[in-house]
């Protein structure tokens, strides 16, 4: 099982994600077949991020929840701290940044009583600077900095309480229509909105994304 997860981990580091994402789905029921929670939250966790960055929200929220639930039973710190990271982005894109940024003030706290790192592997792939300035754009700066204290306060508990609460009417629950063969989701969606003629921070806005993100999904 661990060394499934570790060649899921190499194919993500090489950027093959449906590889990737393949061997974690295999390492996370050979993980649960065993009863190895930490194995199987571990898996859970990457998984999110995968998913989160081919745009698929639904599954990326399911499996943030799922992970979540575990790492609660564990009192996993580390992975609770990042997959509260994936949780708020996943509510970003469902167009709750206050909501976001409350996640993001928690696990901020979190990860400062731990000393928790965000792992290099994740931070590689997930544009943590560029959610948050995208959040506090279309929150305002004042709205935003009280949404971060409020989360602050939160214990790890609160705070994965909270996480767990889904928006009613997701804004973006899957892939546009006519999506084009070979693309992700995401890649799809920033090619549709330059056939409109947007610019790249126009769609970073439009997207919940930072421009960075944009010019590296044009790049594909």
């Amino acid at each position: 099982a661990y060394l499934v997860m570790f060649m899921a981990l190499a194919s993500w580091h090489a950027r093959d994600d449906a590889q990737a994402l393949s061997l974690f789905e295999e390492g996370l029921g050979q993980f649960r077949d065993l009863g190895n929670l930490q194995g199987a939250a571990f898996c859970l966790g990457c998984m999110g991020f995968i998913v989160l960055d081919g745009g698929d929200l639904a599954r990326a929220a399911t499996i943030f929840e799922e992970a979540l639930r575990t790492l609660r039973t564990l009192r996993d710190r580390v992975g609770i701290f990042h997959c509260l990271l994936g949780a708020a982005s996943v509510a970003g894109w469902w167009g709750e940044p206050d909501r976001t940024a409350r996640l993001w003030g928690a696990a901020e706290a979190l990860g400062e009583t731990a000393a928790v790192p965000l792992i290099p592997m994740i931070r590689s792939r997930y544009d943590y600077e560029g959610y948050v300035a995208a959040a506090r754009s279309r929150l305002g700066q004042e709205a935003f900095e009280a949404a971060w204290a409020e989360g602050r306060t939160m214990t790890p508990e609160e705070a994965i309480d909270y996480a767990l609460l889904a928006p009613e009417t997701p804004a973006q629950a899957g892939p546009p229509q006519d999506f084009p063969s070979g693309l992700s989701v995401r890649e799809a969606e920033v090619l549709k909105l330059v056939a409109k003629g947007m610019t790249n921070a126009q769609i970073a806005r439009e997207l919940y994304i930072s421009p960075r993100t944009v010019n590296a999904h044009m790049g594909s």
